[in-house]
């Protein structure tokens, strides 16, 4: 079955090798989808007021988040890094983006898409829905009361706020489907969500079906040897692949060796 997928890309440009990401491999990605990928676009995501500078080559595959209030979603005393922005930008650019697409796919920077296996995961699923990797299965309360976000004076002061919210599974936000059903849902459910915690927690809150995608990511690690992690590449049939906390010099060392002769194509 033929879907057309859009790919949203949670971006920054404060880090250097958040930079360095987008100048390179999602640069690379951008147009190469455009030229030969007719059902898959790709979309770098941008919080409002955010300086398009470092974006200006990509046009129309930047989406910024228009909501100049976005912060005021959450009080100032629960604002840490993107939070609220990273879900407020997810939110607007499904609204924008709603009833073009079949499918959607949230990732980061830190990500890559392998684009046959990608394509051909999307087009041969029978259904798409909220789903991803690495899932929280019927976990997510107590992951929040284990990493101290409930209690007296914390973010969340008793878990039955959470009661009106049915799910309990969360996905990771560094990579997650949503078919276009569940992504209108999101945005008309605005009202209801809970913009004061992490952003990939907060969708789980609002679904209560998901599903663990078996060996849909690869992830990576610094730790790794820079010729071990190209092997792996060339390798590997997974969709997605996951730079975990590179640093900007081994991110930079893996460009050099994959761009000639790149693997996602």
């Amino acid at each position: 079955m033929s879907r057309r997928t859009a790919v949203l890309v949670i971006a920054a440009d404060h880090q250097p090798v958040y930079r360095h990401y987008i100048e390179s491999y999602w640069t690379d990605l951008i147009q190469h989808t455009n030229a030969a990928c007719p059902d898959l676009d790709v979309f770098l995501l941008i919080e409002s007021g955010m300086s398009r500078e470092a974006f200006a080559h990509l046009g129309d595959n930047v989406i910024q988040d228009p909501d100049t209030n976005y912060r005021s979603l959450v009080p100032q005393r629960h604002r840490r890094p993107g939070v609220p922005g990273i879900l407020s930008k997810t939110v607007h650019a499904l609204d924008v983006l709603g009833g073009d697409y079949d499918a959607f796919f949230r990732t980061n920077l830190s990500s890559m898409i392998n684009v046959t296996p990608f394509q051909q995961f999307v087009h041969n699923k029978d259904e798409i829905g909220y789903s991803g990797a690495w899932v929280w299965d019927d976990a997510l309360r107590s992951d929040l009361v284990a990493q101290n976000w409930v209690g007296a004076g914390r973010i969340i002061e008793d878990l039955s706020e959470l009661d009106r919210h049915l799910g309990n599974t969360f996905v990771s936000g560094s990579g997650f489907f949503l078919n276009p059903t569940e992504a209108a849902s999101l945005v008309a459910r605005r009202r209801e969500i809970r913009w004061d915690i992490a952003d990939d927690v907060s969708v789980g809150l609002m679904f209560d079906r998901h599903e663990q995608l078996a060996d849909f990511s690869l992830v990576l690690s610094p730790s790794i040897a820079i010729d071990e992690m190209v092997s792996r590449l060339r390798a590997t049939s997974a969709s997605h692949i996951r730079l975990q906390h590179f640093p900007v010099e081994t991110a930079k060392a893996l460009w050099r060796k994959i761009q000639r002769d790149p693997f996602w194509k």
